[in-house]
């Protein structure tokens, strides 16, 4: 017989690249993921709110040039 240690359990052994949580699921790892919706980012948002920010802003600036033209008028 050999005189080598018994191997210890996984979580006892050292340099281990996955530690070992309770409920660990890498058994679910292999199985077929499920295809995600495409989620629009924040930006794309943050884009559509500075546009329509914008949109608004100069039209209220012509219509307020328009006005004081028609009482100077």
């Amino acid at each position: 017989m050999s005189s080598r240690k018994p191997l210890k359990n996984r979580e006892e052994r050292t340099h281990n690249v996955v530690p070992i949580l309770p409920y660990d699921n890498t058994s679910n790892a292999y199985r077929k993921e499920t295809p995600k919706r495409t989620d629009a980012g924040f930006g794309f948002f943050l884009s559509i709110a500075i546009i329509v920010f914008t949109a608004i802003f100069f039209l209220a600036i012509y219509d307020m040039v328009v006005q004081t033209w028609e009482r100077i008028k």
